[in-house]
């Protein structure tokens, strides 16, 4: 599906992380890992960082402090969200739903419209694909979404590579009408044939299924470098975009090797360091951190042209290309203690 939408307007971005509750020798004992084998680790990844939440933290608690990070900073009160969009693939229960639990704990206005999504890596652009369609109503003047996840609770600590990259996050982002016309463009293609190839089933209500999350990162690999070029190629051509006025393309990757054989396969240049190397594969956050990180590297920068990508379970495809202004957008990065 490729689609045409307004492009409302970013104005702040709230990240928190959660402050390791084991020190590293004790995480390497843990895992049974070596200091000398996790030096090795950190250098073919590219990641020297990650932050994983303690067993009485989940996603609704990091969530409910991103948030609580734009009420403090005074960037928008309660009674002005309109609408509050939860996206995460580990949510604290099946039932009730992590939107109402951290309006809960919040104590945010009854007025407000609330939405979960069972999202993966590449929910953060779903996600605002349906902020930017719910700011299309008269009445809807500022949405919340909230990307959160904490997947380290179900990764089997056997699976060391994986475990020592990966980091529990969670963002919030203010987004808030704009009426300038200015357009936004958006395409996702799912290839479901493959979906219980790439990621074996997670145990539910079904009980044929695992533990512990486990991905195919041999088959996830191949497929993307082969598929999401031509995904890419046929996004600019349908919607007549030209490559050279995009200022910066953010890609969703889980290590340095990933992120460079992509952007090689696509033909481009890498040319700002993303949150990879300082927080880890933080999933479905990614591309917030990255827009952070673009941030301060370019000290604002103005209004930018970005396009940004990510994959993930399904296996989902999605490209965003949209306007954002560096100058005006507020961001903060808070590593619980």
């Amino acid at each position: 599906m490729k689609l045409t939408i307004n492009n409302h307007s970013i104005k702040a971005i709230s990240v928190v992380l959660p402050k390791n509750f084991r020190t590293q020798q004790e995480e390497l004992s843990y895992i049974g890992l070596s200091e000398n084998k996790f030096k090795i680790l950190q250098q073919n990844s590219g990641i020297l960082n990650h932050f994983i939440s303690d067993e009485n933290t989940y996603a609704s608690d990091l969530a409910s402090k991103a948030l609580e990070e734009l009420l403090n900073q005074n960037l928008i009160k309660k009674d002005e969200i309109d609408a509050l969009i939860f996206a995460s693939f580990t949510p604290d229960f099946l039932a009730p739903s992590c939107s109402s639990l951290i309006h809960k704990n919040l104590k945010l206005d009854n007025r407000t419209l609330c939405f979960d999504m069972n999202a993966f890596c590449w929910g953060f652009l779903q996600g605002i694909l349906q902020a930017f369609s719910l700011l299309d109503y008269p009445n809807i003047k500022k949405v919340i979404l909230l990307c959160a996840s904490v997947k380290s609770k179900k990764i089997n600590p056997k699976d060391k590579i994986t475990f020592l990259n990966t980091s529990d996050s969670a963002s919030a982002i203010l987004i808030e009408k704009t009426n300038d016309q200015q357009k936004a463009f958006y395409s996702q293609n799912i290839f479901s044939e493959f979906v219980l190839e790439e990621t074996s089933p997670l145990k539910a209500f079904n009980e044929n299924a695992n533990e512990f999350g486990k991905t195919d990162g041999n088959l996830f690999f191949s497929f993307v470098m082969e598929k999401f070029p031509l995904f890419f190629e046929e996004f600019f051509n349908y919607f007549k975009q030209e490559k050279q006025e995009i200022d910066y393309f953010l890609f969703q990757s889980s290590n340095a090797f990933f992120r460079e054989k992509l952007l090689h396969t696509l033909k481009l240049k890498n040319n700002f360091n993303d949150s990879l190397r300082e927080y880890g594969d933080t999933l479905i956050n990614k591309l917030v951190l990255d827009l952070i990180c673009l941030q301060k590297q370019s000290a604002g920068g103005g209004i930018k042209d970005l396009c940004l990508g990510s994959f993930g379970t399904g296996i989902v495809f999605n490209i965003l290309k949209l306007k954002l202004d560096f100058n005006e957008l507020k961001s903060f990065i808070k590593i619980l203690e």
